[in-house]
């Protein structure tokens, strides 16, 4: 399940983020202290959210196949 996400700018995760995959500039993160996952975009901000690894892995999927058009 994601949660409701406002589109936020981060620093990209250089502390306490795992970054587990990478594609087309997009990044599929995970927190090393509260293990929630996040998606950022090529310009470094939160698309989306989830403690839920299968859901963020869905939605991490959709982004990236929607950003190689």
């Amino acid at each position: 399940m994601l949660f409701p996400n406002l589109p936020t700018k981060t620093l990209g995760g250089s502390f306490f983020w795992d970054t587990l995959d990478r594609k087309n500039g997009w990044k599929l993160q995970k927190n090393l202290i509260t293990e929630h996952y996040r998606i950022l975009d090529p310009e470094n901000v939160r698309q989306a959210w989830s403690p839920d690894e299968s859901s963020i892995w869905r939605t991490f999927r959709k982004f990236t196949l929607v950003s190689q058009d």
